[in-house]
């Protein structure tokens, strides 16, 4: 083992773990880590002038980019409980270990429990099947190309330019702030119904650049939103439902939206589930005939009893059933192989729909309290996600020809890292800034939330809200990411709204996407450093 992958094997799982922690609940999309890992890395090696850099930094992607899914599954969910029981999290909050160690425990035995389902998949899903594994391709062909330095150096100028721009927009001790942080667009009117809300231009780079990395997938919904929350749901609110406040309104209405998403999602459910138990059926000889026949059937025999052992002994300890907890493994296991195929396909992994899945039948079936629901989804998204990241890890390892062995090494160092990492960041976000703020809106949770608390909600607004969703996924507009137009402050949405158009000014995004991925990670870290400095 060489000593300079590995160590940057370990400061980029903490580099990755603390920029996806920020961007995963200060936005509503989780973009893979993967590219950004390569061109940093990359540009490092080149300037120590590094032998055998392929393969270093292949090594470095597939353990450092898990701290990048572990973080957005966390971000996702676990912010649930905030919204949910924010006296609860608040106490967490007041033990500082405690916060960190429960939350660091769960991403340990969520991942362990995903790399061992990777392992079991890997065969079929990159061998037998050959899916493409489409971001495993991408980074595969990045580390292959011999023109990557550039793109290297235009992460590090995004990296290095967006630092200097946070510092003299914020201040430091010897450098005064001379770069508003917002500009005023347009002061509240009110025409009849419709009224219009004091809107402004935020400064915010790491809004630009998520904007332009994702392009009109984000900024066409999130405009749709908004518009709709101006010219229908403020207005019906105001004429119809003078008895609810406004925020009881949209909460109601936005309700609506993600029960109507939910209830779509179940009907596909078992289609989605197929796959899976075709898998199980097709692969019973590994559970029942297979015999240990060597020192890795042991290790790999004895890796599923300690994980599942942990992991039981973390649920007994929030006072899971002996049963909920059996059903947990077998649901995520069966989410884990379906989000590795759609993954595999796609490039794409569904996180939040197959929490759902699971999380929804384990609220009716056990009667689960608020932390039990929030732990249930938070370690289906990790497991399911360190499973795909994995897999697309291992599929650039196949086509390198790496020695797969390595390559798991690697990926266990940095689930270990990014497990150790999660905690401590998540503790110093949410201490320094409020969830459900502008910096850290924590949209997916809110979005969890609002389906856990659907029966608390005015019934006539619920249906509003679901027939809403139906007509939007008739015009095939994404409701999940309109709803993120709803419930954001307009300011957010301007910004990622702005960023998304801006790929029209450019003939290829792509020339352009490393120099927005070094503008939000290094928006992160700063947000990071303002919380650990102030």
């Amino acid at each position: 083992m060489r000593i300079l992958p590995f160590t940057l094997t370990l400061l980029f799982g903490c580099f990755s773990t603390a920029v996806m922690s920020y961007i995963s609940m200060a936005t509503p999309i989780g973009p893979w880590i993967a590219p950004t890992i390569v061109l940093a890395a990359l540009l490092f090696l080149k300037l120590i002038s590094y032998k055998k850099q392929s393969q270093a930094l292949a090594y470095i992607v597939a353990g450092g980019s898990i701290g990048g899914i572990v973080a957005t599954a966390c971000g996702f969910s676990y912010p649930t409980l905030y919204f949910l029981d924010p006296e609860l999290y608040q106490c967490w909050l007041g033990h500082p270990i405690y916060f960190a160690s429960v939350l660091s425990s769960l991403a340990f035995i969520g991942g362990a429990f995903g790399i061992l389902g990777a392992n079991l998949f890997e065969k079929s899903l990159i061998v037998e099947q050959k899916l493409s594994f489409p971001i495993g391709q991408l980074v595969y062909k990045m580390i292959a190309a011999g023109n990557q330095l550039k793109k290297a150096i235009e992460l590090m100028i995004g990296f290095i330019g967006t630092a200097f721009f946070c510092m003299f927009q914020d201040g430091l001790k010897f450098i005064p702030a001379l770069i508003p942080r917002t500009i005023p667009i347009l002061y509240h009117t009110k025409i009849s119904i419709f009224s219009i809300p004091t809107l402004s231009f935020d400064l915010w780079p790491m809004l630009w650049a998520i904007g332009f990395v994702t392009g009109h997938v984000i900024a066409i919904p999130l405009g749709v939103g908004a518009l709709l929350k101006l010219a229908l749901v403020n207005p019906v609110h105001t004429v119809w439902f003078t008895q609810l406040s406004a925020i009881e309104f949209i909460l109601a209405f936005c309700s609506g939206m993600v029960l109507y998403g939910a209830m779509m999602s179940f009907s596909s459910l078992p289609q989605l589930l197929k796959g899976g138990i075709t898998w199980i059926q097709a692969n019973k000889f590994f559970f029942k005939k297979q015999k240990i026949q060597s020192s890795n059937d042991i290790i790999h025999f004895a890796s599923w009893v300690v994980t599942i052992g942990c992991g039981s002994v973390f649920f007994w300890y929030f006072q899971f059933s002996l049963v909920s907890m059996i059903f947990l493994y077998l649901a995520a296991f069966a989410c884990m192989y379906q989000v590795a195929f759609i993954a595999g396909k796609f490039g794409l992994a569904p996180l939040g729909r197959f929490a759902t899945f699971v999380m929804v039948p384990a609220m009716l079936l056990f009667r689960l309290n608020i932390p039990q629901i929030v732990i249930v989804a938070t370690f289906v998204e990790i497991s399911c996600g360190v499973t795909a990241d994995v897999l697309f890890s291992r599929k650039m390892g196949h086509l390198m020809q790496l020695d797969r062995r390595i390559i798991c090494f690697y990926q266990i160092v940095g689930l270990i890292v990014s497990s150790l990492t999660v905690g401590v960041v998540f503790l110093l976000l949410t201490s320094h800034f409020q969830h459900g703020s502008a910096e850290l809106l924590a949209y997916k949770s809110q979005s969890r939330q609002l389906l856990i608390n659907v029966r608390q909600f005015n019934v006539y607004v619920l249906i509003l809200g679901a027939i809403c969703s139906f007509f939007l996924k008739f015009f095939k507009v994404n409701p999940m990411l309109v709803l993120g137009g709803l419930l954001m402050p307009f300011n957010i949405s301007i910004g990622l709204i702005f960023g998304g158009f801006l790929t029209k000014l450019v003939k290829n995004r792509e020339d352009w996407e490393p120099f927005w991925s070094g503008v939000f990670a290094s928006n992160s870290i700063w947000m990071l450093m303002q919380a650990i400095i102030r």
